[in-house]
């Protein structure tokens, strides 16, 4: 059975006031109850007192003007039984009563009616006075209703007020149980907004309280969810092109080997100086495809299991040039290259290398050509190779027109890409490249230019040849 919150905190608040309540208010009323007749015998004993020890005598009178005082009804009574004054204009005869010789016992007494009212009945010994006027028994009763209007007065207020009291608490602890049911409920919702897979963080409560925190830490858990997302599809997405590269990197293999074999026979039959150089950057671009094949393969890997060798990369730069310049002529582009004239070398694998290097110009040189049929104006690309502090920079840029909003905060995962023909791999494969050399890659938008910047680690020897060039 559900028990909401709000009742778990209301009830046993309601229930501990009822509690005390009825504590406080059987309490009050026996110490009323106990203050009432003290008062009321204190009362009788200072009018009996004056009674007897009064010189005038006690006539129908007298006794009237102590029952306006004390509330109580007097008949005195002689040695024989009979009634000499009362405040009672009719009454039967009186019944036994506790009798009392002395002030201070005057009590309340045993309960009695007369003339169909209920008295509390006492009786007191009156001394003989000089002349034997005193002489006689009175008889004190006080009515029991003045006696309950009396302790109702004494009882009634307080008992209101702890009444009022406990309304007040019943009260207060049910906004206080709404008010969390209601911000319990509000994290509940949030909860399940997040296990839907909705990861933004949500408003938090304005007072500082546990709530709070609690809202704080839902809103934490959901930034981790949303990073473990990313991360998870990561994993999927390089896990699925591991499986994919596993399933044709074989017959592509097949195919460049074989094509490559050809190449060579050809250029062993035919010894024509002008193919040349044509059949030279075919067999290296079918070279460059099978060790690109290789890579597909090792994607995910640990930086550990990547090769790595001293490599001078204005060197690589300069051989790979080549490998583009009928990509250049064949779009209209024109590729500037500003290398360093310092030797600049880093620890790396050479094929992996040539492949972010190569990935790099060709998107360069795609987005000059695709702008220039845009706008007209002759496209160019840059490749510029400098270093800075500890580190080597590669910055390649194009003259294109930048890439599109959908892509550009994801462009370096994989499967994002703008291009309709494109598989939004180049990058992706080139950014796990630079990171398993502890570099890093980024790209900005700079004078109307987009740059695509990698950073590579200097040797340490290198770093201080280079040092040592510059003072």
């Amino acid at each position: 059975m559900r028990w909401p919150i709000r009742n778990q905190i209301m009830l046993p608040l309601v229930a501990a006031a009822i509690v005390s309540l009825t504590a406080v208010g059987v309490i009050n009323a026996v110490l009323a109850e106990r203050r009432t007749c003290a008062q009321v015998e204190q009362q009788l004993r200072q009018v009996v007192g004056v009674l007897t020890t009064s010189s005038f005598p006690l006539t129908n009178m007298v006794l009237r003007q102590m029952r306006d005082l004390s509330s109580a009804d007097y008949v005195l009574l002689d040695e024989a039984g009979d009634t000499t004054a009362s405040t009672l204009a009719v009454h039967s005869e009186l019944p036994a009563a506790p009798m009392v010789a002395r002030i201070q016992d005057v009590e309340l007494g045993s309960s009695a009616e007369i003339n169909g009212r209920w008295y509390f009945h006492t009786a007191v010994k009156l001394p003989i006075g000089a002349e034997g006027s005193r002489s006689g028994m009175l008889h004190v009763l006080f009515p029991q209703d003045e006696y309950r209007r009396a302790w109702q007065q004494a009882f009634v207020p307080s008992f209101i007020v702890g009444a009022i009291t406990s309304l007040v608490l019943a009260a207060v602890a049910w906004a206080i149980a709404n008010r969390m049911s209601r911000s319990i409920s509000r994290l509940r919702g949030e909860v399940l907004r997040i296990a839907r897979g909705d990861f933004r963080a949500a408003e938090l409560p304005t007072v500082d309280d546990e709530i709070r925190e609690l809202s704080a830490a839902v809103n934490r858990t959901a930034e981790m969810l949303a990073e473990y997302e990313q991360q998870v599809r990561h994993s999927e997405q390089m896990r699925t092109l591991t499986i994919l590269g596993a399933s044709i990197a074989h017959q592509l293999r097949n195919a460049v080997t074989g094509c490559r074999m050809a190449l060579d026979l050809h250029a062993a039959e035919c010894n024509a100086a002008d193919n040349g150089e044509c059949l030279d950057v075919a067999k290296r671009q079918l070279r460059l495809m099978e060790s690109q094949l290789q890579r597909f393969l090792r994607i995910g890997k640990r930086p550990a299991e990547i090769t790595k060798r001293e490599i001078e990369l204005g060197a690589l730069i300069q051989e790979l040039l080549p490998l583009v310049r009928p990509a250049t002529q064949h779009a209209g582009v024109k590729l500037e290259s500003r290398l360093d004239d310092a030797l600049i070398t880093v620890v790396g694998d050479e094929e992996a290398l040539s492949q972010v290097v190569l990935n790099l110009l060709l998107n360069a040189i795609e987005a000059a050509k695709q702008h220039a049929l845009e706008s007209g104006v002759p496209g160019n690309a840059t490749i510029e190779l400098h270093t800075k502090s500890e580190r080597t920079v590669l910055v390649v840029s194009d003259s294109g027109a930048g890439l599109a909003e959908n892509v550009a905060a994801a462009v370096f995962d994989p499967f994002v890409t703008s291009k309709t023909e494109g598989a939004g791999l180049g990058l992706a494969v080139a950014k796990e490249i630079v990171v398993a050399h502890g570099g890093a890659i980024s790209w900005n938008r700079e004078h109307g230019r987009t740059r695509f910047c990698v950073e590579l680690p200097l040797m340490r020897s290198e770093f201080a040849r280079v040092q040592s060039t510059y003072r």
